[in-house]
């Protein structure tokens, strides 16, 4: 009997073992992270993330070039577009005008040079305001808005109000601006 009793407490022992043993697989095996379908979740959720993360900087690829057209197409567009003295830009709508036909009583300039700059504004550039008030017939008077809006220089145009009209004659107050290089 000796012999069964010790032989009962070896099985006992082992089966409780055992039982340990089989709890820590149950553990195991029930933890999102240690089985294979969680982690090939997890695998495939993260090459999702990498390839809305590729997408998303796609169009930052060859930045470096864009950036670098930009800065020569900038250089090219202040050389042709934007003048360095107010005399040519009284010149040019000075031309303007008389190629389209219109008369006007003055132009009055108002350069915009503030102390403090402006987040939007550009490096070495100033605004300068221009306020006018041509005349002559609707269809030279337009034709004189539209060169003014194609005219190699930069003009934007802000407003535009109608001061007089008499026997086809209009004026027209033009409040536009244009830009100066520092010199």
């Amino acid at each position: 009997m000796g012999n069964l009793a010790k032989v009962r407490k070896q099985f006992v022992t082992i089966l409780a073992v055992l039982g340990v043993v089989d709890l820590l697989l149950i553990v195991y095996l029930l933890l999102p992270a240690s089985s294979s379908s969680a982690l090939s979740a997890k695998e495939k959720s993260l090459q999702d993330q990498a390839n809305t993360l590729s997408r998303e900087v796609a169009p930052l690829d060859g930045i470096d070039k864009q950036l670098a057209q930009t800065r020569v197409d900038m250089k090219k567009f202040y050389e042709q577009k934007v003048p360095t003295q107010f005399s040519e830009i009284s010149q040019r709508l000075e031309k303007l005008m008389k190629d389209t036909g219109v008369s006007s009583a003055g132009i009055h300039y108002s350069p915009e040079q503030s102390q403090q700059k402006d987040k939007n504004d550009l490096p070495d550039i100033h605004r300068v305001g221009i306020d006018t008030t041509v005349s002559g017939e609707y269809s030279k008077v337009a034709h004189f808005i539209n060169a003014l809006e194609q005219d190699k220089l930069v003009f934007v145009i802000n407003q535009i109000s109608l001061t007089s009209q008499e026997s086809g004659v209009i004026a027209l107050q033009i409040k536009c601006e244009t830009f100066l290089k520092e010199s």
